[in-house]
């Protein structure tokens, strides 16, 4: 039989029952060791929020491309991001788009004023109904990021309160994705070819097609079945690299057999832009983001061109 996916429990902290951080630390340290990849129940959001947020999803993708160009996304990360525009080696680019979605920053913020990367003002289609249901995803699956913080802080052994800290202003940023309806495979066609995150942790709703597969600690590729009570979370780059590998950032990609089209929410939830960490004192949590997206992302390829 095949390995799964570890599967683990929010209750004693929803439940707020006494060291409910501790005893979700527990179970989630080996975890973080091994897969880095788990399925996260009783986690607190509403399924009309995670229904919303998949309605929306599919609403925004109704438009026409033409339509849905004309909030392209910019060097701040947040807007439509069309076809291919992911590429890993050795793989055509990703059969995937998505909408992106940062924090609600507005235009009189201050790191908007100065420009500082990843900060900008969410850019809006002209939609109807579509802009309260993906806010108040995202402002649902940023509290259960933050409810994660305080069981990660033990398992990374530092003080709850100092990765809090790190984590009073988010780098942040949802993308609401549409897979076409088949991945070609044998010509390494991908919805997301196998990669790892970039960043500290990873929350994902998928849909009912599934698609999903993490590589096990056996090197095995293990499809994650789709649950409509789980959010899939997995390990970055960034927070493996903080722990000097201790924690693994899982290979992961995205095969779509459904003969439809697919959607998934992923949702990136990173430290503040200028957050540092002893173990990576080098480099911000934001420009160690920047050199991922950089490397990696067609669209900012070509902002960077065209700034310089």
């Amino acid at each position: 039989m095949s390995a799964a996916v570890p599967v683990i429990s929010l209750k004693p902290i929803i439940d707020g029952v006494p060291d409910a951080d501790a005893i979700v630390a527990r179970t989630l340290n080996p975890v973080l060791e091994s897969w880095g990849a788990f399925q996260l129940i009783d986690h607190g959001v509403p399924q009309s929020i995670i229904d919303g947020g998949f309605a929306a999803t599919r609403q925004f993708f109704t438009l026409s491309e033409e339509e849905r160009l004309t909030v392209r996304v910019g060097k701040d990360n947040r807007g439509f991001v069309p076809m291919r525009q992911t590429h890993y080696p050795g793989n055509k680019p990703d059969l995937k788009e998505s909408f992106n979605v940062g924090m609600g920053l507005t235009e009189d913020d201050s790191d908007v004023r100065a420009n500082k990367p990843l900060h900008g003002v969410n850019r809006w289609p002209q939609l109807e109904g579509f802009r309260g249901p993906v806010e108040a995803y995202f402002d649902a699956v940023t509290g259960l990021g933050h409810r994660l913080l305080g069981p990660l802080a033990i398992c990374l052994g530092v003080s709850p309160d100092f990765l809090r800290q790190q984590y009073s202003k988010p780098v942040a940023f949802m993308r609401m994705f549409h897979y076409p309806s088949d991945s070609n495979v044998d010509e390494r066609e991908f919805g997301a070819a196998e990669h790892k995150d970039y960043g500290f942790l990873t929350i994902l709703a998928q849909d009912s097609l599934g698609g999903l597969e993490v590589r096990s600690p056996d090197n095995e590729l293990v499809a994650v079945p789709p649950r409509t009570d789980a959010f899939v979370i997995n390990v970055g780059d960034m927070l493996s690299e903080l722990t000097g590998g201790r924690f693994c950032s899982p290979l992961h990609r995205v095969v779509n057999k459904a003969g439809k089209a697919r959607h998934s929410i992923p949702f990136f939830f990173d430290p503040n832009f200028d957050a540092r960490f002893p173990t990576m004192p080098e480099v911000s949590a934001g420009e160690y983001l920047l050199g991922k997206f950089n490397a990696f992302y067609k669209y900012r390829k070509e902002a960077e061109a065209g700034a310089a």
